[in-house]
This record gives structure tokens, C-alpha cells and sequence, in this order.
């Protein structure tokens, strides 16, 4: 019998507001009397189901994998980024390179969250780290992975323009295993992107993201893998120009019967990567050529 939790996300809502504004947030503090985000939010109870043990998914078949991933980077080394750009992300360039069959593989960024230990009760207080991400949301639209392949590659744009482009996240915790907070993944056949999806903006002071935020559907159905551990990461697309698949859609939500303790503290690492099927010789950097 499969394995469940039920817990609950944060969803946007859906609101005749966005037919004529598209959703924002600024991530700084905006003039007097001009509103920092448009986003409303509705919170839903979800079942989550625990595939340990019971479902092998594929990242070519569904768009979502996990994958067995041994570091030379021990815990400690996270502390140090020069360490993490230099080792880290090139294992991972590589790791994606081999699993999904691709051309190159180009990383673009990457961020360490460690939860506070009054999280998600705030501060009031700017964080040292990032914090889990109880939203559920993609991380990319596909015209905005375009633009970060240009921008990234100017030089090469003419190579790359007629070629398949994705943009994939790597997740992974630092310490294990993980009891609250894990991450939970949307299964892609039960979204309908064009009625589930709604673009945002998130606004920084020199530049934009264009992501995905998710309203809820009875017909999604959630999974996360129980107790993961450091040598286990998820693969998951976010973003396909081809266009006849789906973008798997994620949160972090609380497992209510944990006890708050240093044990369930999460810490995890994510990175964000373009990988391309074609259109390239040679590119340096924290990439598998």
C-alpha cells in the first residue's frame, strides 16, 4: 500500500486580477505607496505521496528522477562557495551531462538554504541563508530560459537559436535525513499548464526572473521521497522548448508530526542549469563540455 502524508501549500489564487496585471514581487523595498507584490495566495491541504520504495520515476519519461549522487565535498566544504563553484557544480555539470544524454550543460546558478530554527515564523530579521520555499511554483517560463541562453551566450547565439533548450533543477540535501521541509514534486501528467500555471515576475533591483506560480487542482497528485539523504537528489525539468512537455512543479511543505529539533533542521543546495542538445563546440566554466 503506498505510503502518504498529508500536509499542506501555499497556491496562488485565482483572481480576475491577473486577466488585466500580471503577478509580481519585488525582492526590494519599493517606493512609498507603491505595493511590493500583487500576489494573493490561498493555502490547500495536499496529499503527498511517499514513492521510497514503491515508484522509479525517469527524468526522460517523467521529467523527474532521482538519482544516486556521491560529492568529494564534505559538509563543511559548503561553507566555503570558491569550493562549491570549483568542485561541486562541475560533478553536477557532468552528472547531468551523462543522465540526460545532452550536448552541454551550462550552470547558472545555485543556492544553499539553511532553515532558521523559528522558520517559518519570521524574524522580522534579514536571513543569513535562504529559507524553504512554501509556494508551489516553477522556476522558469521557457522565454525567460531563452533569454538567460542568450544573455549567457551572446557569442553563440546564431549556434543555439534552432536547438532544444532545458532548463533543469538538481536538488539535494546537505545533511540527512531529512525530516521536514523535503521537497514535494507535482506529477507533470496531472497539471494542465495552460489553465494551472500563471507566469510572475520577480523583480530584483538589476534584473528579473520569470517563473510559474501554480493554482491548485483537485486532479494534481504530489510525491516526495521520505528521509532523503545527502548521496540523493532530485533531476527535474523546469522549463522545455519543446513544447510537448511538461514543467514539474514543487514546494517544500511541513511534516506535521516532527518534533522541532537541530535533527530536523533542513539544510539543502540547489542548483539551476541549462542543458542543450545541440549548438555548441566549447563553452568554459562550471560546465561539462
Amino acid at each position: 500500500m503506498a505510503r502518504f502524508v498529508q500536509s499542506n501549500a501555499h497556491f496562488l489564487k485565482r483572481d480576475a486580477l491577473y486577466e488585466i496585471e500580471k503577478p509580481y514581487s519585488l525582492r526590494f523595498a519599493p517606493p512609498e505607496g507603491f505595493p511590493r507584490a500583487n500576489i494573493k495566495l490561498e493555502n490547500h491541504n495536499i496529499d503527498i505521496h511517499d514513492i521510497r520504495g514503491s515508484r522509479s520515476m525517469s527524468f526522460k519519461k517523467d521529467g523527474v528522477e532521482v538519482i544516486n549522487f556521491d560529492s568529494k565535498l564534505k559538509y563543511e566544504d559548503f561553507d566555503d562557495d570558491e569550493v562549491v563553484k570549483e568542485i561541486f557544480l562541475l560533478e553536477v555539470a557532468n552528472t547531468l551531462k551523462a543522465l540526460l544524454q545532452a550536448q552541454h550543460i551550462q550552470i547558472f546558478e545555485h543556492t544553499i538554504r539553511k532553515q532558521h530554527e523559528t522558520f517559518p515564523i519570521s524574524t522580522g530579521l534579514p536571513y543569513q541563508y535562504n529559507q524553504p520555499t512554501s509556494i508551489a511554483h516553477v522556476d522558469t517560463t521557457v522565454g525567460w530560459a531563452l533569454d538567460m541562453t542568450q544573455q549567457l551566450n551572446a557569442d553563440k547565439a546564431s549556434e543555439i537559436t534552432n536547438h532544444r533548450v532545458q532548463c533543469v533543477n538538481f536538488w539535494k540535501p546537505l545533511k540527512g535525513p531529512v525530516k521536514n521541509w523535503p521537497l514535494a514534486m507535482c506529477d507533470p501528467d496531472t497539471i494542465n499548464p495552460d489553465t494551472d500555471l500563471e507566469p510572475c515576475d520577480l523583480v530584483y533591483p538589476d534584473y528579473v526572473v520569470e517563473n510559474r506560480q501554480l493554482y491548485h487542482s483537485d486532479k494534481q497528485r504530489w510525491f516526495y521521497l521520505s528521509n532523503q539523504m545527502p548521496n540523493e537528489a532530485w533531476v527535474f525539468l523546469q522549463s522545455d522548448t519543446n513544447n510537448t512537455t511538461k514543467p514539474v512543479p514543487h514546494t517544500a511543505f511541513p511534516v506535521t508530526e516532527i518534533v522541532a529539533s537541530d535533527d530536523a533542521i533542513r539544510e539543502s543546495i540547489e542548483v539551476r542549469a541549462l542543458a542543450f542538445y545541440g549548438g555548441f563546440e566549447h563553452n568554459p566554466g562550471n560546465e561539462a563540455k
